[in-house]
C-alpha cells in the first residue's frame, strides 16, 4: 500500500515528466519588421501608409495598410510588392501585381533589373484585400523562390484614377527595401 507521501510525490513527478512532453522543442519563430510610410501620395486614396513583413518557416507574409482602399475607385489603383532574396544580386527577384479594386486579378512574377519578366509564377500564393480595414495581405510559399535564407520587400502603388497623371508612391522612398529578414 502507498503511503500519501509516495503518492504526492508520484504526481508531482508525473506531472513534472509530461510538462517536459508537452513542452516545445525548438520552437520555430519569424523574423518581422513594420515600416511606417508617410502620408507622401497626395491625392490619391491608396496612399502607402504600413507594411509588415513576416518571413515564417513556410511563408513570406506582407500585410499593407492604405490610406483609404477602396472597393470601387472608379479609377485604375495597382500595388506592386517586390521580393528581393539574393543579397549579391542588386534588385528583386519576384513580385506580386495586383489591382487594388474589387474584382481585379493577381499574379507573381519573374524580376529582372526591376522590369516584370517570363509568364506569370505558378505556386502557392493568396492575396486578400479587406477594404473595411485599408489593408492588402499578401502571402508566398517560400518554395515559390527556392527556399530562401533571408528576404527583404519594397512595395509602390500606382494610381492613375485622375487620369491627367500618375500618382507613384513608394514605401518610404523609389526601390527602397526593409531591412533583410532571416526565416525563424
Amino acid at each position: 500500500m502507498m503511503s500519501s507521501m509516495n503518492r504526492m510525490a508520484s504526481t508531482i513527478a508525473a506531472v513534472a515528466t509530461a510538462g517536459v512532453l508537452l513542452m516545445p522543442m525548438g520552437t520555430a519563430h519569424a523574423q518581422t519588421t513594420k515600416v511606417d510610410d508617410p502620408a507622401d501620395a497626395t491625392g490619391s486614396l491608396a496612399d502607402i501608409r504600413t507594411v509588415r513583413v513576416r518571413h515564417g518557416v513556410d511563408q513570406v507574409r506582407v500585410r499593407a495598410t492604405f490610406t483609404d482602399l477602396r472597393k470601387h475607385g472608379g479609377g485604375v489603383t495597382s500595388a506592386a510588392v517586390f521580393i528581393d532574396t539574393r543579397p549579391g544580386r542588386k534588385g528583386p527577384e519576384l513580385a506580386l501585381v495586383t489591382g487594388l479594386e474589387y474584382g481585379t486579378d493577381y499574379t507573381l512574377v519573374k524580376v529582372r533589373r526591376w522590369k516584370f519578366v517570363g509568364e506569370p509564377i505558378t505556386c502557392d500564393h493568396r492575396l486578400r484585400l479587406d477594404y473595411r480595414r485599408d489593408l492588402m495581405t499578401f502571402r508566398v510559399a517560400r518554395s515559390c523562390f527556392e527556399d530562401p535564407r533571408r528576404v527583404r520587400v519594397a512595395m509602390r502603388m500606382d494610381d492613375f484614377t485622375d487620369r491627367s497623371h500618375l500618382i507613384t508612391d513608394w514605401m518610404t522612398g523609389r526601390r527602397q527595401f526593409t531591412e533583410w529578414l532571416t526565416r525563424g
